[in-house]
């Protein structure tokens, strides 16, 4: 029994005549003879009977048909909703970011994607990631946001925004209230930092490492709520970005001072796999992010 005996069975029902049910399914009486002996060669039973120059369902008809009514609607609502999963109108868009990210952000950006795709769950990964490229390429993610850009085959890298550093104290340290900190003020303290490479971090590969400086001591933590913690008990200074942050500036406990004496700046992308076929939603919440700032 195929889809086409029960797309039949379902159509001669509702017309009554081969020759109606021809012209709705586009066949002509002499083929749809054929399929209806077809069904019937293979159920072994009758599915139809003439009554006053009319096609009338017998019983096993009538069960026949009970099936084909389910089977097709179901295959319909297959059908539909794979393509609104391919237009990127329902399914799951999965996120995640650099561990110094933050996620501050999310409220400014869910609330107009949720509106504009009702039908998307979007899952975060809030885990801090110290390698969110490799589960894009991996596919285990849509959307990395990061602050850097590394050579990978198949990556785009979408520019969202630029986002201030700044050197973040205790408010009763020393340089709370200074005009700015430069690299040199950096070998008489103690630095907090995310537990990366040295190397990797931007802060030290660009502005440490050209000015010859290395910080006093050095502490190494996975999370920016760490290196806060850290920073209002007194135990060091720290270099973070402004918009990872904000939810922090609130306290009294911290002070946030310029880096240089023009500042320093770093830009945030996000990272997609190269795929023509990506649904138009991660576009829009990239849009959405993008704008977050403004």
């Amino acid at each position: 029994m195929e889809m086409r005996h029960l797309r039949l069975v379902r159509t001669l029902a509702v017309e009554g005549t081969l020759t109606a049910a021809g012209k709705k399914l586009f066949l002509s009486q002499s083929a749809l003879s054929h399929q209806l002996r077809e069904i019937e060669d293979e159920l072994g039973v009758q599915l139809f009977q003439r009554a006053n120059k009319r096609m009338v369902l017998t019983a096993a008809g009538q069960r026949v048909l009970s099936s084909a009514d389910v089977v097709l609607e179901e295959i319909k609502d297959v059908r539909q909703d794979i393509l609104r999963m391919s237009n990127g109108e329902t399914g799951t868009l999965r996120v995640a970011a650099c561990r110094c990210a933050g996620f501050h952000w999310l409220p400014t950006v869910l609330k107009p994607f949720m509106k504009s795709y009702p039908g998307v769950e979007v899952c975060i990964d809030t885990a801090p990631s110290h390698d969110p490229i490799g589960l894009l390429v991996a596919n285990s993610i849509d959307i990395a946001i990061v602050n850097f850009k590394d050579e990978h085959q198949g990556v785009t890298y979408l520019k969202l925004f630029d986002d201030q550093m700044v050197v973040v104290a205790k408010s009763d340290h020393p340089w709370a209230n200074r005009e700015h900190v430069s690299a040199r003020d950096f070998s008489g303290d103690h630095l907090i930092t995310y537990d990366l490479p040295f190397e990797e971090i931007e802060f030290n590969r660009k502005v440490l490492v050209p000015a010859g400086v290395e910080p006093a001591s050095l502490t190494r933590v996975p999370t920016t709520d760490a290196i806060i913690e850290l920073v209002k008990a007194g135990i060091g200074v720290a270099v973070l970005n402004l918009w990872s942050i904000q939810p922090y500036l609130e306290s009294e406990d911290l002070a946030t001072v310029p880096l240089k004496k023009n500042g320093f700046s770093r830009s945030w992308y996000a990272a997609v796999n190269d795929d023509h076929r990506k649904p138009p939603c991660i576009a829009r919440f990239i849009g959405f992010l993008a704008n977050s700032q403004n």
